[in-house]
């Protein structure tokens, strides 16, 4: 298993000091990490992203594990939901012109608490249906799409299993986060064990677990350092070193202490649980 950083993990820093692509490149270098995963949010124009991520990985000698792709499909509107795949094509043609091995795709929001049935199997449907848009391009291109569970579409490895088998494509499969799993009332070891046999990419976070009754598992969550919090990251390393994972493993950090504590302290401890696995 190899290690990388994604874009976001600096998104604060990144936004407020105003960086560029050479300059997250730099940062990742210097904690003796190889690869990063770019976020399209980030990368301003569609246009001319391709050559400025080619740019800065020829200039910095790092290796792309990823591009990152921030869709909804859960939109009602037809006409806005074709412009939403019309803008995931428009970064999946950049994906491949950067040589992207997976791209990460989110399926879409739903306050998953607070809507009926009928309510989630609709939004379900929507976003099956534009995976299956877009595991036709995706093949055309060699590309695979990579879906998390995040946002709540899906959410739980069931859910995420649940889509891509009504999908059906081997250019359309998980990226698992063994934090995410969380918000919808699941364990990391859990979910891993579910969506395994579909993970084309891991993302490392953590997440404390906070008292709250109002949710059914009696708990709700807060961001924190990787290594800290109550996610076990051996756990689900191991379930994946069982199916033949050995791809990318990379860090999306999104606790609340600085980016200049949190990532690098979250990287000591993703270098020492991968040496354990």
């Amino acid at each position: 298993m190899k290690i990388s950083i994604c874009h976001y993990s600096f998104h604060r820093r990144y936004v407020a000091e105003g960086w560029d692509l050479d300059r997250l490149c730099h940062e990742v270098a210097a904690l003796d990490v190889q690869a990063l995963d770019f976020h399209v949010r980030y990368l301003g124009d569609v246009k001319d992203s391709a050559k400025r991520v080619n740019a800065a990985l020829k200039k910095s000698g790092l290796t792309l594990s990823g591009l990152s792709l921030s869709t909804n499909f859960n939109i009602p509107d037809q006409a806005k939901f074709q412009e939403e795949i019309q803008k995931t094509i428009e970064w999946m043609n950049v994906a491949s012109e950067v040589g992207a091995p997976v791209s990460r795709i989110f399926g879409g929001g739903l306050k998953r608490l607070e809507v009926d049935e009928q309510a989630k199997s609709d939004a379900f449907a929507r976003v099956i249906e534009a995976l299956g848009i877009l595991s036709v391009k995706a093949k055309e291109s060699g590309l695979v799409l990579a879906l998390e569970n995040h946002g709540g579409l899906p959410c739980t490895g069931e859910e995420q299993v649940e889509m891509l088998k009504a999908v059906g494509s081997d250019y359309v499969q998980a990226t698992i986060d063994v934090g995410n799993y969380m918000s919808g009332g699941q364990e990391g070891v859990e979910g891993t064990k579910i969506a395994r046999d579909y993970c084309a990419y891991v993302h490392f976070k953590d997440f404390k677990k906070i008292p709250d009754p109002s949710k059914p598992w009696g708990w709700g969550t807060k961001s924190c350092i990787v290594g800290q919090g109550d996610v076990d990251h051996l756990g689900c390393l191991r379930v994946l070193k069982e199916v033949g994972y050995d791809g990318y493993i990379a860090l999306e950090y999104e606790g609340v202490e600085d980016e200049t504590i949190g990532v690098p302290e979250s990287v000591a401890y993703m270098k020492k649980v991968i040496g354990q696995v």
